[in-house]
This record gives structure tokens, sequence and C-alpha cells, in this order.
């Protein structure tokens, strides 16, 4: 049986599901999804969804039910041999921001399970289904030489023809695997040790999470909804090799390393052994009617929580674009920039936690020396003070943890000529996350900061009325509760990010800025 389709999903985690969930906010665009397990995950996995990916779920309105299944973490404490170093304070955060950062400013420890689970009700409500137990066979492009889509051979005998293949198959992607796809990096020496489970005597509270460092290795306890938390721990491969890896032997090593050996853990409902690597393919777009997402295009190591939300944010990167191909004829130059914005993202985020990763867990006696001997007075006498009285730094240390700092700036941008003007230091730049406001995902957004009574601006508001009615919508921040001043008019893409601004109004330069990425035809 043949049927057709405009994308075809394949793989229903958390980035395959947010791709659908945002897919789905454009009627006219179809498309199907696919898992090859029969059920979807019930284990905790993934734990931590940044801000950045709660503004996300804000825009589906999903937020209060995530924040409701979830909990909030108040700081992050660092141990080193039995001692506190250094404790980062997110209820600072969530005191008054200036400038605005976001509406969540915090973490939310949020089991992936529970995230799966709100993604895919919410497209069950939308009488979208998830096609379980069906993998992909074969990929063949039926006209490679005039680029008209792929035809996809499916494990129940089913062939589907569709114009975008997105994978969000995770690491061991078949699609990647299909088009011979590099997935360069390596994998870590230590394997880690984690476990759902219950805790008392905690030196902790209920809503902190704690990291300790030993010279046996490392440790952590995370909470979780309810009474639960979770352990993690490093385990060298000859402990592995001798299977050292009970749920007993780990708690009691998590008591050795916090040195705090009155710690009561029982209650194990889950846990898992597993290799942490770090790799990342080259191109996020292959043979211009694939796309990688997610695990299938980056994995890393757990450090900082940013796994899930990454794929979360290429999700929500890639839907508006072929969202935008297919109903408003966009140029295909607009899916060029998936690649060109979130692969430098993940090179980033790859090489960060990499070497992070490798300071918290290498057995070099120089290392392990600083790591417990220097690093924790540089935390206690350099750095807490320093977090404690700046609120500048502890906002940078919060947009870094939290990717509400991820910028899409380049010199591509400015070649084209998305600013007119000269602006204030302060005005954010295109490419630049347009802060705290959550605008919905199916538009551009134009806010203007100046008086609609001027002249040169009322005629812009015009022309953009006249020759864009479906793609962009108008906001005035005198009539409208945007806590935010700048100068001129920003245009804002779908997914929050700057597009373009103005402080002259000048008509013909946005024609020619937004001609790159939409046909001249549309434009009356």
């Amino acid at each position: 049986m043949t049927s057709s389709t405009d994308i075809l999903i394949v793989g229903a985690g958390p980035t395959g599901l947010m791709f659908a969930c945002q897919l789905s906010l454009h009627p006219n665009i179809s498309f199907r999804i696919f898992d090859k397990n029969p059920t979807r995950a019930t284990e905790s996995r993934a734990l931590v969804v940044h801000a950045r990916s709660m503004e996300v779920l804000s825009q589906l309105n999903l937020i209060d039910k995530a924040m409701s299944k979830g909990k909030l973490v108040d700081s992050m404490n660092g141990f080193f041999s039995g001692k506190r170093a250094f404790k980062m304070d997110f209820t600072k955060m969530r005191d008054k921001q200036q400038p605005l950062l976001t509406r969540y400013p915090y973490a939310l420890f949020l089991e992936q399970s529970n995230t799966e689970e709100l993604l895919e009700t919410y497209l069950n409500e939308h009488d979208i289904k998830v096609e379980r137990g069906i993998d992909v066979m074969d990929v063949t492009d039926i006209d490679s030489t005039n680029n008209t889509g792929v035809e996809v051979t499916l494990s129940n005998g089913d062939r589907v023809r569709t114009k975008y293949v997105c994978a969000c198959d995770g690491a061991h992607s078949t699609i990647r695997h299909k088009l011979n796809l590099s997935f360069a990096g390596q994998t870590y020496s230590s394997s880690l040790f984690i476990a759902d489970c219950t805790i008392s005597n905690s030196p902790m509270g209920q809503h902190e999470a704690g990291f300790f460092f030993h010279k046996d290795g490392f440790a952590g306890i995370f909470p979780m909804v309810g009474d639960q938390c979770r352990i993690v721990a490093t385990i060298n491969e000859e402990k592995q090799k001798n299977a050292e890896t009970s749920f007993e032997h780990v708690s009691n090593m998590v008591k050795t390393r916090s040195r705090f050996h009155s710690l009561n853990i029982s209650n194990c409902i889950w846990s898992s052994v597993y290799h942490s690597h770090h790799r990342r393919i080259t191109t996020f777009r292959s043979r211009n009617r694939y796309f990688l997402l997610g695990d299938a295009a980056h994995i890393h190591s757990p450090v900082g929580g940013q796994g899930m939300n990454t794929g979360l944010q290429d999700a929500h990167n890639l839907a508006w674009k072929l969202a935008y191909v297919l109903t408003h004829s966009a140029n295909d130059r607009l899916l060029d920039t998936y690649h060109d914005e979130r692969s430098v993202v993940a090179k980033t985020l790859v090489n960060t936690t990499d070497r992070l990763f490798s300071i918290m867990t290498s057995n070099n006696w120089f290392v392990k020396f600083c790591r417990l001997n220097i690093v924790p007075y540089i935390l206690r006498f350099f750095i807490q003070p320093l977090l404690n009285y700046s609120q500048t730094l502890r906002q940078a240390a919060f947009r870094r943890i939290s990717q509400t700092g991820i910028t899409y700036r380049s010199d591509k941008i400015y070649d084209y000529g998305a600013s007119a003007g000269n602006f204030h230091k302060n005005t954010p730049l295109p490419g630049d996350r347009f802060p705290y406001v959550i605008f919905d995902s199916c538009h551009y957004h134009l806010v203007i900061f100046e008086s609609q009574q001027l002249t040169k601006v009322s005629q812009f508001i015009q022309f953009i009325k006249t020759n864009y009615p479906e793609i962009i919508q108008i906001h005035d921040v005198h009539k409208e509760n945007i806590p935010l001043r700048f100068q001129g008019a920003i245009l804002i893409r779908p997914d929050g990010y700057i597009a373009y601004r103005t402080i002259v109004f000048d008509t013909n330069h946005f024609r020619a800025y937004f001609a790159q990425y939409f046909p001249q035809a549309i434009v009356i």
C-alpha cells in the first residue's frame, strides 16, 4: 500500500513529539509520526526542563500541566570531599530581573516519561496518533534530479511518499545509517549508573540538587516528584567488568563519595548503566529532503541536563520553517538556516559538556588533585561571592544553563541587511532571542515601540498589513502588555528569535531583506 504525506517524522521521543506538536499548529500541513517501539517509554530518563524549553511548552499552553507534574529546584550544591564549597541559588533568579530574562527563571525537574506523555496527549487531543511498532526499512529518492521527494518503506510493508523526512529516532538513528552520515566523536571511559529511589537523611532539602566529588569518583543526587530522588555515580571500566553495579553497591558508593554515611537510600524503582558519548553529524540537512534532529544529530555528556532540551529546540527551530515553505511558499533557503543555526549550537554544546565532563570524571592524577584541592577554593572564595554579589553574573550563568542565551547571530545575517538604522547598544540584535515575551509560533510578530502617530511609522505598518497579512502580526507596546521598551520596531520569528529590526522604517529596506526568504511574488 502506498500513501503520501507532506512530512514523515521518524521517532516519537521528546524531539519527535515536540516536532509533531509544532506542526499540528498549521492545519494545512499533512504529516505522520512513527516509532519502532510498541509503547511509549515509562522510565524517567532525562530529568531537567530548562527555561527555554518551558517557553516552548508555554506556546502550546502546556506549561501549567508541566509544572504540576514536576518539581522546581531551588539550588544546586557542590560538595568536595564531604564539604560544601558552592551553592547556586536559583531562588535569586526569581527575584526582580533587570532586564527581564524570562517568565520561567528556574529549572523544572520533570521526568522525560511525563514530558512525552504531555506532548502525546496534546497530539491525541488534536486527533493525531503516533503510529507505533513501525520501523523504517529503506528510503529512496523518487527523483533526485528534480528533487521531488522521498519514498519510505516501512516494516509493515507500506510505502509512504513524502516531501521531507525528519529523523528524530535517537542516537542509533535508522535514517542516519541509511544516509551513511558520519557520527564522529568518542565514548567516555567511565560508565554512569543512574537510579530512581527514595532518600532520607539527606544533607539537602527536597528542592535541592547536589554534586559530590571524591577521590574515587563523582556522584550526584537530584530531586524528583514526591519523595523520589535520582542518584548518579560514575563507574570505571574495571568495576563494570566485575559487575559491581548493583543498586546496593552504587548506593554505598554514593554514601562514600558524599561522606554522608547516614543517607538512607532505598526503594529503587528504576536503574540503568550506560556509556556516555559525545558525537555529532556535520550536516543537519542531507540531500535537501532529510533533516536530523535531537540525538539523531548530536549526543553529549549529561552535564547540565542539556540533551533533551536541545532536541526540543531543534524541533522548535525546524517546524515553523518547514510549515512556511509548505504553506507560504517560502524560499528553500529558509530551510538551510536550520543547519546554519542548530549545528553551531550542537558543536558548542558538545565541546562544552565534553570539557566539563572530562574534568569531572578524569582519573589523571593532576586533574584529580586540582579537582579536589584547588577547584573547591576557587568556587568558595571567588565564584560564590561573585554570584552572591553580582546580578549580572548570576544572569549570565543562568542564560548559559537555561539555554535562553543561545543566539543565532552571524555575519550572514548582517550581510543581508537585518538591521536598519543606528540602535542603542542595549537593543537586542538580529539572531538574539527576544526576551520575556512569548508569542504564538505560527506567525512573525512585528513589535512597534514608536508612536504610530508618526507618519513614517504608520506608513510602514500599512505596508506590512497590505503585503504580509497572513505572515506578520503587528503589536503595539503602548496598547499591549509588553513589559519591554526598545527603539524602532523589532520583527520576531515564530520561534521567538529576532529576524529584523528597524529604526528608520524604510519599506524598501524591509522588502529587500524579506525577499531572501519569501518570493517577491507575494508582495503586492
